[in-house]
């Protein structure tokens, strides 16, 4: 591909934005329009050239055929007019092109000046404004909207072109019709009001299409992102159907507005075609003869006046959507951003806050209320206190990402924050620290040492470049927010705020984290530091309590035990917690997922055919189109094709009438026997009779073609709503391993980019490219059977043509995949750095992350520029290859009738139609090449709609008891398991057996295997040799849907959807309020909910953000329980929450779910001891299994756990 010139490169090009305000429509188009004023000027200039060339063709139409009619065929200014229509046509079309060049270099300019301020200010919203503007919307305004906005720069230079021709033929029709011109002028200013009612039904129509696209892509967006949510709990069908229907609204909104562009698009046509069979009939009613060369001149300039009237539809669309893009961009660049707290007023370091009150997005009342305290300069700082007194919110404020009323300042310039959940991007382990900072190998390998992740780091073969999946999805819990430390450790910030950093590492790597970092390398920085570890508090400087969002001490710890009965009562109900617990805060091996050593890649590249588009996209395509009834479909393509072809047939009837007419008026001995048996030869010879007959077939014309263009739009939208529910219902039966290793991003293009291209513009661009083929042959078949002597001459001119277009489709086809690879790569960085927002402002890396998005939109932009560069080599030799077409067919013509083998009215119709043919073809090339371009999206669509699915059965079914199960017991059997045939084995030969009714823990160091057993029961892995059985069952033999039904979870990622608290618990409706409020009171989440001013009608934000990590968990498990299953799973399901919510889900699940199996990797002693029995895995394989309550069972040791050497310090460790 080109290099991408230098002013087209975002990373290079700028704009004074200083005096723009980009909250408003107007302003928005007017600056754009004034930021290149240099391309405008000439582009200006090159279609007013080709309007001129243009209106030239009229003129010298008359004359030759006027020539011709009055045998002036010897002469040489009529064998020059024959050289001159070519030529005009020629200069035209090169002028056109180099117009076009110029409005995809303004497209870009605009996309890179949208996407740019798009992307700048999603990184300064405000956390209230991102919260309320899904990731889905903000996609939208960089797609969809920005396009739309981006594409008005075309419809300008199209509109000078419009005027300047309509003022032509105007001159012109008085030239050659005198006073009947004005007929015709009446009947055009009749356009004005219904062009302007179109106007506003284009506007209205686009919004609402825009509204319903906003919320299908939304709506995707968190299927994707909650994927496993929706496998958990077995909601494909459910899901679907939500889908379905929005999908179903977007459809009907699109049906009408293509159905008004539509009509709009007949009316201009109906108009010029009714003006015509007007000026005709006034001018015959005057007395005057139809002579070819006077009816082929208003054909001729009527025929210039189609395409500003046809086009009027889509310029007013164009604007309208622009008019609505820019609102909506606008819209979203009102939101308001997040400020910078306040440094101090006399430079010094440390916080100082004054009665300070925050608010939480989405809160019913301030979270916190009058704070006033001071933080010195090194202290190290503790907040404490009980779920949902604000810690969390505290540093969210003092990060600046929380609206707050009275004073507070930071005088730190530097800061680094760790939060609760981890933000990692795709991509190295290296980048993952650094965020684009610059530091030594060495520096890296002590943060990672003071981090106790260097140990893991030494297990990855590709180390510091092993790969990071999205979201972190092949690390632990540990694992991430260890890294999380060590890119906070380099920082070297004057401020660090970690917000319970330690809660997913267990308590060994917690003591040795604390020393190297917390006390050690940061002993002589500002730290404030939320925390459950409330048994350190000795070791902090001071600390901060807070109760209900009011600031009920700040001391030493000491001072505080004295002092404040509140504290007291605090950490005596933790101790009391603690001892419920067996007297330990302590967690085992630090568990999850893990990358194996040999892992280097896990997001796959993105598939890229190469070569032609194969016959089976477009026998896919095809089939759509005819609908899914077998017997049908052969004449649902019969019934495109003749549709198709409608266009070309009807005007060639018409024009055909008017060459028979001007001839057999100019001499009635060539009117053919027929028309005399039938006695309407006076009929048919008298000029206003034939204009008649003109009309009439004209209104047959408009009839037919509307016909023809809504059964094209028809099954056009069939085909659209067919390919993406066969590509709904593949992504949603793939296996989770197709998720891991394929970014959310991409997914949603293919939902979002693509389903746009075969919804709307694969359809249009098939039909007419038929229609342009069907009037290429037309063409040549009149020019060939009425001149076979051109065949001399076109065989080689269409050869060179050929050759152009092989050359041609085989670039442009190539390089519109590129383009559409490119655009991913884009919005996969823009989803991910929206959701990692507040990290990367704390860390002050939204630069980076700028330069991220500029090279990747500056990567997208040159495929796009050399995908339009090969566009304009063909379009601008197709010009060159139609004049010698129509030159060689004009001087034929003139040799044609000066023999008297050709009437000068055929030879009026093939003028025309061979002044025309440049274009055709042009088009007809260019047309067929974005077919094929749009294929592409098909293959996307296509390869999404072939997914590898999971299986519902993997061996034969078995016959189910209607009550299973009844007891929840649970059976491995030499279980070996691989997540792929080239990688090594997870699980090798496990063999365990968990009671029905019990609770069972497993440990085991990371990689050990216990995250793949959770996956093998789910059958998100399949096995591949033994069983697994539940109640004697083997669940290979079980439908997959029943299966999970059957399975209840608690996910380690509390997942919650946009929507209400009880859309959350309940999403499709099945069960009762009563059942509802049930579940909440035991979960205790009742009373916190009863007291919110719309209760279970709450909103809850994307992700859930506007609840805390308590709050969402317990949603989880309320959701979990309204299932009522036999088997709890939980996957670390406390890992990221504080000890008291630990020990209240603890305390649930013990209580409430006494006629359960649950079965949990183990992460805290208390857990691990409540359990009846622990099992350890060792690579893969059962290493022991204990009983902490009693020594009635026999383990692998036939020991309890008391007796066996060396367990309690594995448990403590």
């Amino acid at each position: 591909m080109p290099e991408l010139p230098a002013e087209l490169d975002p990373r290079n090009s700028a704009m004074d934005e200083s005096r723009v305000d980009w909250t408003s429509e107007k302003t928005i188009l007017r600056t754009l329009f004034g930021s290149s004023k240099k391309l405008w000027v000439t582009g200006f200039g090159l279609m007013a050239l080709c309007a001129l060339f243009n209106l030239m063709s009229p003129y010298l139409v008359h004359e030759f055929v006027g020539a011709l009619e009055q045998g002036r065929t010897g002469e040489t200014k009529t064998w020059l007019l024959a050289v001159l229509i070519g030529v005009v046509g020629m200069l035209s079309g090169l002028a056109v092109q180099h117009y076009f060049y110029r409005v995809l270099r303004l497209y870009q300019v605009y996309t890179n000046v949208l996407n740019k301020k798009l992307f700048g200010h999603s990184l300064r919203l405000s956390k209230e404004s991102r919260e309320k503007v899904p990731i889905g919307d903000i996609v939208n305004h960089m797609s969809s909207d920005s396009d739309s906005v981006a594409n008005v720069g075309s419809v300008y230079g199209e509109l000078l072109y419009n005027f300047v021709v309509l003022i032509g033929v105007a001159v012109m029709m008085a030239n050659f019709l005198g006073l009947t011109s004005i007929v015709a002028w009446v009947l055009l200013l009749a356009l004005i009001p219904i062009t302007k009612k179109v106007g506003a039904d284009f506007s209205r129509l686009d919004e609402r299409l825009m509204k319903e696209r906003d919320e299908r892509v939304t709506l995707m967006s968190q299927i994707l992102t909650a994927i496993r949510v929706v496998k958990f709990f077995v909601w494909e069908k459910s899901v679907t159907g939500e889908v379905a229907e929005v999908r179903a609204r977007e459809l009907e909104a699109r049906r009408k507005l293509a159905f008004a562009e539509l009509l709009a698009t007949m009316s201009y046509v109906a108009v010029s075609t009714l003006v015509l069979f007007v000026v005709l009939l006034v001018h015959s009613l005057r007395g005057f003869e139809l002579t070819a060369a006077l009816t082929f001149t208003c054909v001729s300039l009527f025929t210039l006046l189609e395409d500003p009237f046809s086009s009027l539809s889509r310029q007013i669309s164009a604007f309208a959507n622009a008019r609505v893009g820019a609102r909506r961009i606008a819209a979203f660049l009102a939101k308001e951003t997040r400020e910078e707290p306040p440094a101090m007023a006399d430079n010094s370091q440390g916080i100082r806050v004054r009665d300070w009150t925050l608010t939480y997005a989405g809160a019913s009342g301030p979270t916190l209320r009058g704070l006033s305290f001071d933080v010195q300069p090194r202290e190290l700082i503790a907040v404490v206190g009980p779920v949902g007194a604000g810690k969390s919110s505290l540093l969210l404020g003092l990060l600046g990402e929380l609206k707050g009323q009275g004073l507070m300042s930071v005088g730190e310039k530097s800061k680094a924050f760790v939060s609760q959940e981890a933000y990692l991007v795709n991509g190295t382990l290296r980048e993952n620290l650094l965020l684009g900072r610059e530091a030594s190998d060495a520096r890296l390998q002590l943060a990672l040492e003071r981090s106790c992740l260097i140990e893991d780091m030494r297990l990855w073969d590709a180390g510091l470049d092993t790969e990071i999946g999205e979201k972190g999805v092949n690390l632990s819990g540990g694992q991430k927010q260890r890294l999380s430390l060590a890119r906070a450790d380099l920082q070297d910030a004057d401020l660090y705020l970690l917000d319970d950093p330690l809660s997913a590492v267990d308590p060994s790597t917690e003591g040795k984290i604390v020393e190297r970092m917390i006390l050690g390398a940061w002993a002589f920085k500002t730290r404030v530091v939320t925390t459950h570890r409330l048994e350190h508090l000795g070791q902090f400087d001071r600390v901060l309590f807070l109760k209900e969002g009011v600031m009920k001490g700040f001391a030493s710890h000491e001072d505080l035990m004295r002092t404040q009965s509140e504290y007291r009562d605090f950490l005596a109900e933790h101790e009391k917690t603690q001892n419920a617990e067996f007297g330990h805060d302590a967690k085992v091996e630090d568990t999850g997922a893990a990358l194996s050593g040999s892992a280097l890649q896990i997001t796959q590249e993105e598939d890229r055919e190469m070569g032609a588009v194969r016959g089976s996209v477009y026998a896919e395509y095809l089939r759509s189109l005819a609908g899914k009834n077998l017997a049908l479909r052969p004449w649902m393509w019969l019934g495109l094709g003749l549709a198709a072809c409608a266009s070309t047939a009807f005007p060639l009837m018409q024009k055909s009438w008017l060459g028979f007419v001007s001839n057999v008026q100019a001499d009635p001995s060539k009117l053919p026997e027929f028309f005399r048996s039938l006695g309407i030869a006076d009929w048919v010879l008298t000029p206003t009779h034939a204009v008649l007959v003109y009309g009439a077939m004209g209104l047959l014309t408009l009839v037919g073609i509307l016909c023809a263009d809504l059964f094209w739009l028809k099954r056009g939208l069939g085909a659209g709503r067919d390919m993406h529910d066969a590509m709904l219902k593949s992504v949603l039966g793939a296996p989770v391993r197709f998720f891991d290793s394929t970014p959310v991003g991409r997914v949603l293009q293919r939902f979002s980019r693509d389903l746009e291209a075969i919804d709307i513009q694969l359809q249009w661009t098939f039909e007419h490219s038929m229609k342009c083929f069907a009037q290429i042959v037309v063409t040549l078949f009149l020019i060939l059977s009425l001149l076979p002597v051109v065949l001399v001459a076109i065989v080689p001119i269409l050869f060179v043509y050929w050759r152009f277009q092989k050359m041609y489709r085989v670039a442009a086809r190539e390089a519109k995949r590129l383009d559409s690879v490119s655009r991913s790569p884009r919005y996969v960085h823009f989803k991910e750095t929206l959701q990692g927002l507040v990290v990367i402002r704390a860390f002050d890396r939204t630069d980076w992350f700028m330069q991220g998005f500029y090279d990747r939109l500056a990567h997208n932009q040159r495929m796009f520029y050399g995908h339009y560069m090969i566009n304009r080599w063909f379009s601008t030799r197709i010009p060159v290859v139609g004049a010698l077409v129509a030159m060689a067919t004009s001087l034929a013509i003139v040799h044609a009738v000066s023999v008297g083998a050709l009437s000068p009215g055929v030879a009026g119709l093939l003028t025309l139609y061979s002044l025309n043919f440049w274009g055709v073809l042009n088009w007809g090339v260019r047309i067929w090449a974005d077919v094929e371009a749009r294929m592409t999206s098909v293959e996307r669509v296509r390869f999404m709609s072939e997914l590898e699915q999971e299986r519902a059965v993997a061996k034969d079914e078995t016959a189910l008891d209607p009550h299973w199960p009844s007891k929840g017991e649970i059976e491995f059997v030499d279980v070996k398991a691989r997540y792929a045939p080239e990688l090594p084995q997870v699980l090798k030969g496990l063999n365990f057996k968990i009671a029905g009714q019990t609770r069972a823990g497993l440990i085991g160091r990371t990689g050990s295997g216990k995250s793949t057993i959770f996956q093998t029961l789910f059958r998100f892995l399949e096995l591949e040799e033994g069983e697994i059985r539940i109640d004697g069952v083997d669940i290979a033999r079980v439908p997959l849907a029943k299966l999970r039904t059957v399975l209840a979870v608690i996910p380690q990622d509390p997942s919650l959807f946009l929507g209400t608290l009880r859309s959350n618990l309940d999403r499709f409706g099945k069960f009762s309020d009563d059942e509802i409020w049930r579940v909440l009171e035991r979960t205790q989440l009742a009373g916190w909910i009863r007291q919110l001013p719309k209760g279970l009608l709450t909103e809850v934000v994307e992700s859930g953000h506007n609840l805390s990590q308590g709050q969402r968990q317990l949603m989880c498990l309320a959701r979990a329980l309204l299932l009522k299953s036999k088997i709890l799973i939980m996957d670390e399901a406390t890992a990221s929450v504080d000890v008291q919510t630990d020990a209240l889900i603890q305390t649930l699940v013990r209580e409430e779910c006494k006629d359960m199996t649950i079965v949990m990797i183990a992460h805290r002693l208390g857990t691990v001891r409540d359990c009846n029995q622990v099992i350890e895995l060792s690579d893969g394989k059962v290493k022991r299994i204990l009983y902490p309550q009693s020594q009635l069972g026999v383990g692998a040791h036939g020991k309890a756990v008391s007796d066996i050497p060396g367990v309690l310090p594995l448990l403590l460790k």
